[in-house]
């Protein structure tokens, strides 16, 4: 009876132990970035000092936090797509973003997401 006892507190342990060191599913989070208060006016996103701010999601998209992100053509702001656990989480890794943090871009909004509709996945609800 004991062994059932202690084999049973082990599998619960095992069980516990898996559920930590798991991390909370991923979701999508939409970012809208718009222009800062550091924006230089007259001056098109090419010639905006945005370079940190281009290596930052390159290294955010090599950890598989970053899905997709890109300028609005009209020079407005841009979008990213964020793979995070909470909309905390998203905020926070926007806020470490060189191109928010100099205030050449500010955050418009964050948004929670989900990707119903994905042509390059070939995901539809609708097949």
């Amino acid at each position: 009876m004991r062994m059932r006892i202690a084999a049973c507190v082990l599998a619960c342990l095992w069980v516990a132990a898996i559920g930590l060191t798991q991390s909370a599913p991923k979701r999508q989070y939409v970012v809208i970035l718009k222009r800062g208060p550091r924006w230089i006016e007259g001056k098109p996103v090419a010639e905006q000092p945005v370079g940190n701010h281009g290596r930052y999601l390159q290294a955010q998209m090599e950890k598989g936090v970053l899905q997709f992100a890109g300028p609005f053509l009209d020079d407005s702001g841009g979008l990213i797509v964020y793979n995070a656990g909470s909309e905390a989480e998203a905020r926070e890794i926007e806020a470490k973003d060189p191109g928010v943090a100099s205030q050449v871009l500010a955050v418009e909004a964050v948004r929670p997401f989900l990707t119903a509709f994905d042509a390059g996945r070939g995901i539809s609800p609708f097949k």
